[in-house]
């Protein structure tokens, strides 16, 4: 399957999942509300900033949610290919409409803008293969100013295969242990996500001109990372 035809059904899938996602997530992501602390914690810019800030597949927008209450002065692009996803957020985040853009597209090949200041993605770059985070890194670089941080929270793959199984195995117990259908949500994983190891990706980003490119946080095989711009 090629990039396109998979981000399509990316799309699809998203679509259709869209208005059982945010009771969902929970209980297939170990730690996703300790997450959400944590990016805010990583955010170095004062509340009262007036911050450019660009939530890369914002899904139903909680980390949008999340920026806009703790940044009063905040404007954010809720940027998603899934239409539904974009609906739901504009219900969810009705009280910032004044401060709030939403843009359906996909982000590997359409424009997002510049002038960021901050730049968060949740769960949403393992949809592209390597070469497709390569470019994505790059591109995102040049849409942001000086001092600007990107945050990355995404599903990744071990330093090796051997760690890979074991986290992955690990993960699979979670869902379980959570009612879930473990199997069935791996198929889908193993059919549609392309993720890469943190090692390589905060790489990528060094390569791509970020400073301080590294991971924040890990547990198992899932991550938290980024990089800033230089001054």
């Amino acid at each position: 399957m090629n990039l396109s035809m998979n981000l399509d059904a990316v799309r699809e899938k998203f679509e259709q999942s869209a208005f059982d996602y945010d009771g969902l997530i929970p209980r297939l992501i170990p730690h996703y509300r300790e997450q959400h602390d944590l990016i805010l914690q990583l955010i170095p810019f004062e509340t009262n900033a007036n911050i450019k800030v660009l939530d890369l597949g914002a899904g139903t927008g909680i980390l949008s949610a999340m920026i806009l209450q703790a940044f009063p002065q905040a404007n954010v692009t809720a940027f998603d290919m899934a239409g539904n996803m974009l609906k739901i957020c504009q219900t969810n985040l009705s009280d910032f409409r004044e401060r709030l853009t939403l843009q359906q597209g996909n982000f590997a090949e359409d424009d997002f803008g510049s002038g960021y200041d901050l730049v968060v993605s949740g769960l949403a770059i393992h949809h592209l293969d390597d070469a497709g985070k390569h470019k994505l890194f790059h591109k995102l670089f040049h849409s942001m100013n000086a001092g600007g941080i990107l945050l990355i929270r995404d599903i990744v793959t071990g330093a090796t295969p051997k760690l890979t199984e074991q986290y992955e195995k690990l993960w699979r117990q979670y869902m379980k242990a959570n009612g879930e259908d473990d199997a069935a949500w791996f198929q889908n994983y193993l059919k549609e996500d392309i993720p890469s190891s943190v090692e390589e990706q905060t790489k990528w980003l060094a390569e791509a001109g970020f400073a301080d490119a590294a991971c924040h946080w890990r547990y198992l095989n899932f991550a938290i990372f980024g990089g800033v711009i230089p001054r």
